[in-house]
């Protein structure tokens, strides 16, 4: 084993010149510059997604052999669909579908055609039940398609009211008033968050939980292919005799990570900073009446400060677990084998976060939020559209933390192990029998 002696490299040492080799590499700032382009560019998309929506009018054509009727379709439809967003100047605000009528072969042509987006068919039959069939060139179970079927059973209501005889006491139908009150949404200083705040947490938490996912993966494996590079070329024969393993390992994954978090920062910050001034930059781009609707609203200092914690953590814990694999192998093309099962956690941490943004997993959601490797990915999901007691966070992070202790005394054991069979390609065997000895 490795003499101790404090003027022989430490962990310090090693880390600081894992870290200095990997930012003056000859990729590291082109890769740095296209990625933080690439970054800027997702942020802002929510805008350039709302400026070219703001530019898209849907077309809708009613057809109907009743005139009246088809008067009265296109009066519902025009109050359910063309509903101005809150703080709109209706003066200046545009309706989102134009709905029109038309005769079937005209409305029959532009649907082939792509200019109009959908034909609503309106009979009445024998029964005096309305007849409503939407034809669309869109998916049959997309937002819009909803919409109209919504508005198809408001028709019905109005047309039956409408056939009521004069003296009749029900009087005339209002549509009702709805709203969806969630007992376990996001809050906000005590406050629950209205639906568009949490949709925007939900569109912030993809984003935190790719990019989570990304630096997982990508950095990981730096971490991996410094550990086994060196392995393979002569410096392993001088750091086992200027370093225990551990040094070597914290030093390997402190360098390393080090130089992955100054590009991942040098990356994310622009794009947070777009992100947190996207109402402004909104309405200077698409006016106040649009801007109104921006999708990214929510982005608090506690979220902030959540991900940083989770995003450090979980990526303490992968980089461990990688740089033990890198110990295992003898050559960096080995690489791609053992890291199989590595991205497989990562992309089901991943999933299962998703699944929570989207309000699903149940027992399995909870259950991965206190659970690592998953409880970066998931606990984060969950505090960005859910109600999370702060105890609930306190026990994710402490189990996480209590990983990560157990992930480095086994890591160290792993990399102090492929120490001893440096130079010789270990089959499993040799590998536990080594890992006893370094024990």
């Amino acid at each position: 084993m490795a003499r101790h002696d404090p003027l022989l490299p430490n962990a310090a040492i090693i880390a600081r010149r894992e870290y200095r080799d990997r930012i003056r590499g000859p990729l590291f700032l082109a890769s740095t510059v296209v990625l933080m382009a690439l970054a800027l560019i997702v942020a802002m998309a929510p805008i350039a997604i709302r400026y070219f929506d703001r530019q898209t009018v849907t077309r809708l054509a009613i057809v109907s052999s009743d005139p009246e009727l088809a008067e009265r379709a296109v009066g519902v439809a025009d109050s359910l669909l063309n509903v101005p967003p809150d703080g709109a100047d209706l003066e200046t605000w545009k309706k989102p579908f134009v709905i029109t009528i038309s005769d079937p072969d005209s409305a029959g042509r532009d649907l082939a055609r792509g200019q109009i987006y959908g034909i609503l068919g309106v009979e009445r039959l024998p029964s005096r039940q309305l007849d409503v069939v939407f034809r669309t060139s869109g998916p049959p179970d997309g937002v819009r398609s909803q919409l109209v079927g919504f508005a198809a059973i408001a028709m019905g209501v109005l047309d039956w009211t409408a056939g009521l005889p004069p003296d009749s006491q029900l009087g005339a139908f209002q549509t009702p008033a709805f709203r969806v009150e969630p007992i376990n949404t996001a809050t906000d200083n005590g406050r629950a968050l209205d639906p568009q705040e949490t949709a925007s947490r939900a569109f912030l938490g993809i984003v935190f939980v790719v990019l989570l996912f990304m630096t997982v993966v990508i950095y990981g494996m730096w971490v991996a292919a410094g550990v086994a590079a060196e392995k393979s070329s002569r410096v392993m024969e001088l750091m086992i005799s200027a370093a225990s393993p551990r040094q070597m390992l914290t030093g390997k994954v402190v360098g390393i990570g080090a130089a992955g978090l100054t590009q991942y920062l040098a990356i994310v910050l622009p794009a947070l900073v777009v992100l947190a001034f996207q109402s402004r930059i909104a309405e200077a781009i698409l006016g106040p009446d649009w801007a109104a609707g921006a999708p990214i609203v929510g982005l608090t200092p506690v979220l902030l400060l959540g991900y940083g914690i989770f995003f450090l953590l979980g990526f303490t814990l992968f980089a461990l677990i990688y740089a033990a694999m890198g110990s295992f192998v003898s050559r960096p093309d080995d690489l791609q084998t053992l890291s199989l099962p590595l991205s497989l956690l990562a992309v089901l941490g991943y999933l299962s976060a998703i699944g929570a943004l989207s309000g699903g997993g149940g027992t399995w959601t909870r259950i991965a939020s206190f659970l690592p490797p998953f409880s970066p990915f998931v606990m984060l999901a969950r505090m960005m559209v859910a109600a999370v007691q702060p105890w609930e966070v306190a026990l994710s992070i402490g189990l996480l933390v209590a990983a990560i202790a157990a992930a480095a005394v086994v890591a160290s054991r792993m990399y102090a192990a492929g120490v001893l069979l440096y130079g010789t390609r270990p089959g499993l065997r040799a590998f536990l029998a080594a890992a006893r000895r370094a024990g």
